[in-house]
């Protein structure tokens, strides 16, 4: 009785290391839209040929690389 408990609370432990990790995921596309989102808004003063957009993007691309890189989930 005392392996069941044991194995259920190894399996409560890794469904909450996997939900962290879930959020801290969701964390980070919701950061990438915001800059995107941003850089999408523009500005009534910005000037064509203006490369908020470009800079977003590139800035997304960085946070998502980089939270890809952090994973140790492979």
């Amino acid at each position: 009785m005392r392996e069941v408990a044991e194995s259920g609370s190894a399996a409560i432990a890794a469904i909450e290391r996997r939900v962290r990790l879930l959020e801290a995921r969701i964390d980070t596309l919701a950061e990438a839209v915001e800059v995107l989102a941003r850089g999408l808004e523009g500005s009534p003063m910005a000037e064509p040929g203006d490369s908020t957009l470009t800079e977003s993007a590139r800035r997304a691309h960085e946070l998502l690389l980089l939270a890809k890189s952090g994973r140790r989930d492979g």
